[in-house]
């Protein structure tokens, strides 16, 4: 039994992630025999695996058609960008006030790597290490709190909000990012939390942006819940 639940866990995993980083994109068919041999494994931990993704609006099962990867939700995609940056609002808001010289270093040194990986030369995996390179600049507030394992799980839950972060970086929607992030270390910098408010929110709403480039690019990949 708890190798059967290993395996459904992996294949969740695997697919989650194959989804989120736009590797298998809105549309896409998900054949669970083919899946099973991609990573080894049998179908029955494959199947449960993609009910699990039904579940959370990941994967749409169509009866006497097929499973296909579901469309990028935009009314689940506020709900999690609300969560987002009303928690990390929070967690800023406690780092200003008590922000030493060496949580603003973490920040500058963090957008200086994220720069160095965007002028990068063009590779399979330089968009999701972006993404992982973004989600520490985010993360940090929650470290210096004590909370990042809040954090992991806050970004564990999030489906909707990662698929359209990783679609805006495939189509360079995201090259403001360094110095959206910049205007934050600025007002921690500053010791300024009305400052800082604005520059989050600033940066967290620019996810309506993106959606209106990918819809005109794909507009069958969303749907409006």
């Amino acid at each position: 039994m708890a190798a059967t639940a290993n395996a459904r866990e992996a294949a969740y995993q695997i697919l989650w992630g194959r989804i989120v980083t736009m590797e298998l994109k809105p549309g896409d068919p998900l054949n669970d025999r083919q899946l099973a041999g991609e990573m080894g494994m049998s179908r029955t931990p494959v199947r449960e695996a993609l009910i699990m993704l039904n579940i959370a609006h990941m994967v749409t099962i169509k009866p006497q058609s097929g499973t296909y990867v579901a469309p990028i939700d935009l009314r689940l995609m506020r709900m999690e960008q609300f969560a987002r940056f009303t928690l990390e609002k929070e967690m800023l808001t406690h780092v200003c006030k008590h922000c030493r010289d060496e949580h603003v270093a973490a920040y500058r040194t963090n957008i200086r790597e994220y720069i160095a990986a965007s002028a990068g030369p063009d590779n399979p995996l330089k968009n999701s290490h972006m993404l992982e390179i973004d989600n520490r600049f985010h993360r940090l507030a929650f470290e210096f709190c004590g909370m990042e394992e809040h954090f992991d799980h806050m970004l564990s839950t999030f489906k909707h909000i990662e698929r359209l972060r990783m679609f805006s970086l495939m189509l360079e929607e995201n090259l403001s990012v360094p110095g959206q992030h910049g205007k934050i270390a600025d007002a921690l910098e500053a010791r300024d939390p009305a400052a800082l408010e604005r520059a989050l929110r600033e940066h967290l709403t620019r996810y309506k942006v993106s959606v209106e480039a990918a819809r005109k690019v794909h507009p069958d990949y969303f749907i409006e819940g």
